[in-house]
């Protein structure tokens, strides 16, 4: 079986494709949305740092989860407006860093995330969320299968890195 294909994204990056292959990130607070269209085979994945931006003139979409979400969900509409071809998984949102504030952070991006796929109708089948401990997610696109290990841990199950 040949190997697939690769997409880190960082944060702030958001990737739409249709195509076989690995999208991945490494998350804390931060939460990546994966969705899936369950009959055309488009996927979708975001890795957004904040809930909203401050300045309702800041442009950067990938940043935030109120404009980084909107963003995936209207162009996978755009390709298929059926929402029930669609399904959504979530993950981070973590509380990784002991600072008085940072708790919310996670909080607040989960928030987000969920109340934006509420209100465009995404049905959101698994969350792997909250907790102490960042995640690693590898979303394979083939059959929109998503595994996920905690930062730190050795992955065994999980797809290798390409050397």
């Amino acid at each position: 079986m040949p190997k697939l294909p690769r997409k880190l994204l960082l944060p702030g990056q958001y990737y739409i494709t249709n195509a076989n292959m690995i999208l991945e990130t490494l998350l804390g607070s931060c939460v990546a949305v994966c969705i899936y269209n369950t009959k055309n085979g488009f996927t979708a994945m975001n890795h957004f740092m904040n809930d909203k931006p401050a300045d309702p003139n800041d442009l950067d979409t990938g940043r935030y989860g109120t404009t980084a979400t909107e963003y995936i969900v209207k162009k996978l509409l755009d390709i298929d407006p059926d929402v029930n071809h669609y399904k959504a998984e979530l993950y981070g949102g973590a509380a990784v860093i002991k600072a008085q504030n940072s708790a919310n952070i996670g909080k607040k991006n989960l928030r987000v995330a969920i109340s934006m796929l509420q209100a465009y109708g995404i049905r959101i089948v698994k969350k792997e969320i909250a907790g102490t401990r960042g995640r690693r997610i590898y979303f394979d696109t083939t059959n929109n299968s998503i595994k996920w290990r905690y930062t730190g841990d050795i992955p065994r199950k999980y797809p290798p890195r390409d050397r």
